[in-house]
């Protein structure tokens, strides 16, 4: 049966007896041949998981291994080695290749250790302070786990380290929450459409992941502490018209709607109304003037503010035939 020899780094919080080990491979990892080194280790996350080099007959790997010392820590392990296993055939493509789980012989003492690929660091650290996450990027962290679920698996959770990026390119991990469970989307997950409700999607995890990553338009618009469907208030006009306040002077109200228009289209829209926010800066340094009554009723003056009062928001339904991803 194969095994592990494996050094960790020095550290002042664990005995010198943790520092060179000698482990046993899972049964489902009964490999023949030489044993296994795990060398070059340092620390990456307090002392439950660090990286090092790994040798095998197959060569040298860049790998993580992630540490137990508790009951609770090793059965977590275990149970994430047995996802590894039923998602085999996306290791090294969305998910690390797992190298196996090696655990201490000696039953007087509570060690596992499994092993898994370097993938990168995580999503939000390799971001921070580096603007948004690229679109691209986050179309492929939905398909990733598009494929996860198709395969039968729930991960169960997203936190800060769920997902590593290596070469733009993203990977899963930690699957400790995993479950294995059928997919209940009932929709295509269509780009550029408003997000569809809940219980009309199915599948909470995916739907949630794909609001986080604004894969979708938001189905809401807020204006004035008030929430509105966005098909009600997809011009300044409908929105100044839900919003209507006799407090206020039409004027300023419908100057608010264009701004509140303008800027959802900025903040969701930007790549389909190239040059808009030039339009906005002009409008907003000439006094943020309105249309005459037969501007506002649709006529074709071509100025700046009957552009932007005549505005429409992009209502693209997510039960319409679009191409999905």
């Amino acid at each position: 049966m194969a095994t592990l020899v494996l050094t960790m780094p020095p550290s002042p919080g664990l005995p010198l007896s943790y520092e060179h080990r000698t482990l046993r491979a899972h049964e489902a990892y009964k490999a023949a041949g030489p044993s296994l080194a795990l060398k070059n280790t340092s620390w990456l996350r307090g002392q439950s998981i660090m990286r090092g080099t790994l040798t095998s007959p197959r060569g040298p790997f860049d790998v993580v291994a992630k540490l137990g010392t508790t009951s609770n820590a090793i059965n977590a392990l275990r149970k994430e080695l047995t996802f590894y296993q039923k998602l085999r055939h996306l290791q090294g493509d969305c998910i690390p290749k797992c190298f196996g789980y090696f655990f201490s012989p000696s039953e007087d003492q509570n060690f596992g250790c499994l092993i898994l690929e370097y993938c990168g660091k995580p999503l939000r650290s390799v971001y921070d302070g580096q603007g948004d996450i690229p679109f691209a990027l986050r179309v492929n962290i939905i398909n990733v786990i598009k494929r996860i679920h198709d395969a039968g698996v729930v991960h169960g959770g997203f936190g800060v380290f769920g997902v590593l990026i290596a070469n733009a390119k993203p990977f899963v991990v930690n699957f400790k929450n995993a479950s294995e469970k059928v997919c209940e989307r009932r929709l295509d997950i269509v780009r550029g459409t408003i997000a569809p409700k809940r219980e009309q999607f199915g599948c909470p995890e995916l739907f949630r992941l794909c609001v986080d990553l604004q894969i979708w338009k938001p189905r809401t618009f807020t204006f004035e502490s008030q929430r509105f469907p966005v098909e009600d208030v997809s011009s300044p006009a409908a929105l100044a018209e839900k919003n209507s306040d006799d407090s206020e002077p039409i004027e300023k109200s419908r100057a608010d709607a264009v701004h509140a228009t303008v800027q959802h289209l900025l903040d969701f829209y930007q790549e389909e109304f190239p040059g808009l926010e030039d339009w906005h800066r002009q409008w907003l340094a000439a006094g943020s003037p309105l249309p005459v009554q037969k501007g506002i009723n649709g006529s074709s003056d071509g100025d700046v503010a009957t552009g932007l009062w005549n505005l429409q928001i992009p209502i693209r339904s997510p039960m319409t035939g679009l191409a999905s991803f």
